[in-house]
């Protein structure tokens, strides 16, 4: 049986960062995709589409070996995430990713504080099931873009290979400052213990 979302955010581990979660050798083979298939992200423009131009999920993408490193990345970002909940509140039911892709910020871009599950007064979440959220990041060859998490008073610019790992209850709002130079690179994604949300690929 699962913990409750309560006993979860009382956690004295979130936001849990992982230093070096990712291999050099994963980073780089990321990065060279994301630079090498620029175009295949599409036009983005703040004024319109917010998301557009910004994503790719493993269905646009084209490599077997990328492919093999996001589902080996999955994986691994489950059981990192099992382990610590295990350690503080015991056995949990298996964990799910429902969402994982490239998620890239140019110069301009920001975030607002928000909950991934929840909204603040009870009002209808989208994506309620969405239990934590993960960011690892591929570079940090840029300038703002930091994520803060203004209920706790931090505001984190991670290194390059790190994962950074919370809940998506309203006592996580996070956000992310405005990018002022270069090119935030991070791999997104949300994890969930309902499995009819799994996703494959």
């Amino acid at each position: 049986m699962r913990s409750p979302r309560a006993a979860i955010d009382l956690l004295p581990i979130f936001p849990l960062i992982i230093p070096q979660f990712l291999q050099v050798s994963e980073r780089q083979a990321l990065l060279q995709y994301v630079t090498e298939h620029d175009a295949d992200f599409g036009q983005y423009d703040l004024k319109q589409d917010y998301w557009a131009g910004r994503t790719l999920t493993p269905n646009d993408i084209r490599s077997a070996e990328v492919l093999k490193v996001f589902r080996t990345l999955r994986d691994r970002v489950v059981a990192t995430l099992q382990q610590h909940l295990a350690e503080h509140l015991g056995p949990q039911p298996p964990l799910y990713v429902d969402l994982v892709n490239f998620a890239r910020w140019p110069p301009g871009y920001e975030l607002a504080p928000h909950a991934d599950s929840e909204n603040p007064g009870g009002a209808e979440h989208p994506y309620p099931w969405r239990d934590f959220a993960s960011v690892i990041y591929l570079n940090d060859d840029y300038e703002g873009g930091e994520i803060f998490f203004p209920g706790h008073g931090i505001e984190l610019q991670p290194q390059a290979g790190a994962l950074a790992l919370f809940p998506g209850t309203l006592r996580y709002l996070h956000g992310v400052r405005r990018v002022t130079r270069g090119m935030r690179q991070t791999i997104a994604s949300f994890i969930t213990y309902d499995a009819t949300r799994r996703y494959e690929f």
